[in-house]
């Protein structure tokens, strides 16, 4: 009689009696499912977050190898302005674009580079002066045609 009272009240908390251990296994394998399934996910987004970050890195190295082959192609040609436009490097390409001012007796070169990697591109930018002496002198030469037809 004590044992079928003890056993009616732990009925109450059994959704049926001799399945305690099917639940209890259900629940445990449902959580480490869960947990499984986060963790793969976790995983996963590290790993394209690092080669996101990888892809970033090397257009920004791409970018600057266009500056440095814009640089070779100027001090070959002084006069070069075409740029480069998806030029293949490595596992990637950049394009560099030139805006070109003469003021003052010098050439001012604006370099605009930006390296492609994947999805990932970057840009770098960079500015220099040129010395023209050569612009100076036909400056003065054409003043003094102006001067002599004047005359």
């Amino acid at each position: 009689m004590i044992n079928d009272r003890k056993n009616r009240e732990n009925s109450r908390f059994l959704v049926c009696s001799g399945c305690s251990g099917k639940v209890a296994l259900r629940v445990v394998i449902c959580a480490a499912s869960l947990f499984l399934v986060g963790a793969a996910i976790a995983v996963s987004l590290r790993t394209f977050e690092r080669d996101k970050s990888e892809d970033y890195r090397r257009a920004l190295a791409t970018s600057e190898y266009g500056l440095q082959a814009a640089f070779e192609r100027i001090a070959e040609s002084p006069d070069w302005s075409e740029g480069f436009d998806r030029e293949p490097y490595e596992d990637g390409s950049f394009s560099v674009t030139i805006e070109r001012e003469t003021r003052d007796g010098a050439v001012y070169i604006k370099l605009k580079s930006t390296g492609f990697v994947g999805s990932a591109s970057q840009t770098k930018e960079f500015s220099l002066r040129l010395e023209r002496p050569e612009l100076e002198q036909s400056e003065s030469d054409t003043d003094q045609l102006f001067s002599a037809e004047r005359d």
